[in-house]
């Protein structure tokens, strides 16, 4: 792994843990849904452009996983199929993130229940260094 290699690796798991803490957190410190839906949208916004700026690596091919992509850009060709994938995703997002945070503010509740003053900060640190974690883990090798 080169120098700049590494500086890449721990930048995007900076800014993985980071983003993962902060959002996790975030109703902590937040009121109110709007604001919070605010807050991690330019949250979110924020962690992508960090991304787009420390990701200076060259693409590495795929043939596979380019393979499946280019079906999927086929099927976004039709608006029909368009519409129906951007459904399928919001509906599946919307349900995935309804699931998460219950399972977050149950963990949150036991937490609180056991004198923790900051639940969702003390989940969000842990959940921010599996994510940051995840970043720096090797990649698989390639099959030959």
């Amino acid at each position: 792994m080169t120098d700049d290699s590494l500086h890449t690796s721990v930048t995007m798991a900076a800014l993985a843990g980071g983003t993962v803490a902060a959002w996790t957190a975030l109703p902590e410190y937040v009121d109110g849904r709007w604001k919070r839906l605010a807050a991690r949208g330019a949250l979110l916004a924020t962690s992508s452009v960090g991304v787009i700026l420390a990701d200076d690596s060259d693409p590495v091919p795929h043939p596979e996983r380019d393979a499946k992509f280019a079906v999927l850009s086929r099927a976004l060709e039709d608006p029909v199929q368009r519409a129906a994938i951007w459904l399928i995703a919001l509906v599946g997002l919307s349900a995935v993130s309804s699931v998460q945070e219950k399972a977050l503010d149950t963990a949150a509740a036991r937490f609180r229940a056991r004198g923790a003053s900051a639940p969702r900060t003390s989940l969000g640190l842990a959940l921010g260094a599996i994510a940051a974690g995840t970043q720096l883990a090797p990649a698989p090798k390639a099959k030959d």
